[in-house]
C-alpha cells in the first residue's frame, strides 16, 4: 500500500519522511472507515434485526457532529501540539470501535452502539480541519508542496475508497464480525503508530498581515471570527456554499438512484455496477485533476455547466448506454474538481486560518447535506429531483460566468 502511495508523490514529497509517515496513517484508517461502515450496516440489520429507519438514524448521527464543526476552527488553530491533538482522536475512534465490539460481543443494548457511533463520528469530524491545518507544519510551510499535496491525497483517498469498499465486503463474507472489528481496531494501532513517527521542528510561520485575524480569547468572537474570515474571500467562499449545495443534491440523487433503476425496469441489483462506474469515473478524474491550470472559478463554471447540462441530460435520454456516459461524465468532473477544490482552499487562505476555515465548511456541507437528505421523504418523484439538480448546478456555472470578475479571483492554479 506504501508503495502505491509512493507512485503518485513527486520526489520533493516524497523525500519528506513526515509526509509519508502522515498519508500512509491517513491511507490506513480510511481502509478502517470503509471496514466500519460495512460492518455498522451489518450489525444492524443481521444481528439487531433493525430496519431501513435504523440505518438513516446511523446515517444522521455521522453527519450531526459536522454540523458544529464550526465551533473547533479557531481551537484548531491555536493547538500548538495538532500532532499529539490528530493522535488524541484516533484514539478516541479506537475506543469507539472497541465500545461497539464489547457491544455486539455480550449482546447488549443497541443504544450504545449509537453513543459509540456518535463519538466516533464526532472525532471523525474534526480529524479533517486538524489534519488540513497540520499539513501546513509537515511541509514546511512550503505552498508548492502544499498544493501538491492536496492532488496526492485525492489520487490516495480515492484509490484506497475503491480497494477497501470491495475487500470489506469480501471480508465480510468470510470473516466474523467480531473479527473485523479487531481487524479494524488494528488498522487505528497502525496509524497512530505512524503518526508517533512525525517530527516537525518548530518554524516561525509569519502570516500574510492582510488576511490576518486577531483571534480573541471570547469563544463567541472566535466563532463569529470565523465565519467573518471565511466570507472576507468572495470567490472561494461563494464556490463553497454551491460546492456544499451540490455535495448535498448529489448525496441526495445516489441515495434514490436504486428507485430510478426500478423506474427505467433495470433493477437494484445494478446498483453496485453504478456506483463502480461513480468511483472509477471519480478516480479518472483525480488523476487528470493536476493537468487543470485554468482559473479556478473558470473551473468552476465549466464544471457545473457541463455537469449540469449532463445530469439534466439523463433525465430526458432514453438510450441506457448514453445515460450511463453522461453518469460517468457528471462523476469525471466531480473527481477533478476535488483536487482543485483543495487547492483553492489553501490558496485563498492563510495556512494560520486553515483551521477555521475547514471546519466552517464542514458545517455548510453538512448542513447542505441532510437538508437534501429530508427533500424526498417531502417529494419523492426521482426523475423530477434529478433535473432539478441538474438545472441548480447549470444556474451555479451561469452565476460564476456573470460573477464580477477581480484579479483574485483569475489567478490560475500553480
Amino acid at each position: 500500500m506504501i508503495y502505491l502511495i509512493g507512485m503518485y508523490i513527486n520526489m520533493t514529497l516524497r523525500k519528506n519522511k513526515n509526509f509519508i509517515y502522515f498519508i500512509s496513517g491517513r491511507v490506513i484508517t480510511n481502509f478502517g472507515d470503509s471496514l466500519y461502515t460495512v460492518v455498522l450496516a451489518y450489525i444492524t440489520i443481521s444481528i439487531y434485526n433493525l430496519g431501513a429507519d435504523s440505518l438513516a438514524l446511523i446515517g444522521l448521527i455521522a453527519f450531526l457532529p459536522s454540523l458544529i464543526n464550526f465551533a473547533f476552527g479557531t481551537l484548531i488553530d491555536n493547538c500548538r501540539n495538532k500532532k499529539s491533538l490528530l493522535i488524541s482522536l484516533e484514539i478516541v475512534q479506537l475506543f469507539s470501535i472497541t465500545g461497539i465490539l464489547c457491544t455486539v460481543y455480550f449482546r447488549l443494548d443497541i443504544l450504545l452502539i449509537f453513543i459509540c457511533h456518535f463519538i466516533f463520528s464526532f472525532a471523525n469530524t474534526l480529524i479533517y480541519p486538524v489534519q488540513s491545518s497540520y499539513i501546513p507544519e509537515i511541509l514546511r510551510f512550503k505552498k508548492t508542496d502544499i498544493e501538491k499535496s492536496v492532488y496526492v491525497m485525492n489520487i490516495t483517498n480515492n484509490t484506497v475508497d475503491i480497494i477497501s469498499n470491495f475487500l470489506s465486503s469480501v471480508i465480510l463474507i468470510y470473516i466474523s464480525v467480531i473479527s473485523i472489528l479487531l481487524i479494524d481496531m488494528f488498522t487505528f494501532f497502525l496509524c497512530i503508530a505512524l503518526f508517533l513517527k512525525i517530527y516537525v521542528k518548530n518554524i516561525v510561520y509569519h502570516p500574510n498581515n492582510n488576511n490576518q485575524i486577531q483571534d480573541k480569547p471570547n469563544f463567541k468572537n472566535n466563532i463569529l471570527y470565523a465565519f467573518k474570515y471565511f466570507w472576507k474571500e468572495k470567490t472561494p467562499s461563494r464556490i463553497v456554499v454551491m460546492e456544499g449545495i451540490l455535495s448535498g443534491l448529489t448525496t441526495m440523487v445516489m441515495r434514490i438512484i436504486g428507485a430510478y433503476l426500478v423506474i427505467l425496469n433495470i433493477g437494484v441489483e445494478y446498483l453496485g455496477v453504478l456506483l463502480a462506474i461513480q468511483r472509477g469515473s471519480e478516480l479518472v478524474g483525480a488523476f487528470l485533476s493536476n493537468r487543470i491550470k485554468m482559473p479556478f472559478k473558470n473551473f468552476f463554471m465549466i464544471d457545473y455547466l457541463v455537469s449540469g447540462a449532463s445530469i439534466t441530460l439523463i433525465a430526458f435520454i432514453d438510450s441506457i448506454a448514453i445515460k450511463t456516459a453522461l453518469f460517468a461524465l457528471t462523476f469525471l468532473l466531480i473527481g477533478m474538481s476535488g483536487t482543485v477544490y483543495g487547492k483553492m482552499i489553501y490558496h485563498f487562505y492563510d495556512f494560520h486560518h486553515i483551521g477555521k476555515v475547514t471546519s466552517v465548511i464542514n458545517t455548510v456541507s453538512s448542513f447542505a447535506i441532510v437538508t437534501c437528505l429530508l427533500i424526498p421523504m417531502i417529494y419523492d418523484d426521482v426523475e423530477n429531483l434529478i433535473i432539478i439538480t441538474g438545472i441548480i448546478t447549470v444556474t451555479f456555472g451561469f452565476y460564476l460566468l456573470f460573477f464580477k470578475k477581480s484579479n483574485v479571483s483569475l489567478e490560475k492554479m500553480s
